[in-house]
């Protein structure tokens, strides 16, 4: 029987009863900070224990967009892996949930090649406003002075 490679997957599922979120904070290694969550634990011979887990990353609701085959949930890694990404996808099995989980590298959209210069026509996508060039405020400003009747009424 052939192993399975489960390099960048995993899954998490409902905490055993004996859990229990005790602390969050900020733990700083090495000159890093870093976010950690402390769990109270027991093993299975009945000895309580904290455990001390590391923030690596977040997952957000994903618009699916009718692709029933999307992510959940996906989002950025932190740290040494912040070139990466994590995605989530809620699964069900035996009337348990659970999430599976996978990580892959981020690989950005192409950007478009041609940069406007400055002064050139962009459209501000933040606000909605359009630029305009120098020559073309120019213009604006030499038709609306033309445009107003002159004060210099001689005597």
């Amino acid at each position: 029987m052939t192993e399975y490679d489960n390099t960048n997957r995993g899954a998490a599922f409902k905490p055993f009863p004996e859990q229990q979120l005790i602390l969050q904070g900020k733990l700083n290694v090495m000159g890093e900070d870093g976010q950690v969550a402390l769990i109270m634990a027991e093993s299975r011979d009945g000895k309580k224990r904290i455990e001390v887990f590391q923030k690596i990353g977040c997952l957000f609701p994903n618009d699916k967009k009718g692709n029933e085959k999307a992510p959940d949930y996906s989002g950025p890694l932190d740290g040494l892996h912040q070139d990466w990404k994590i995605a989530s996808w809620k699964e069900m099995k035996n009337d348990n949930a659970y999430m599976s989980l996978q990580v892959s590298e981020y690989k950005p959209k192409p950007i478009d090649d041609e940069i406007p210069e400055f002064g050139d026509n962009i459209k501000d996508e933040t606000s909605g406003l359009k630029s305009i060039s120098a020559s073309d405020l120019m213009k604006l400003e030499t038709e609306k002075t033309s445009a107003q009747p002159n004060e210099d009424v001689p005597f």
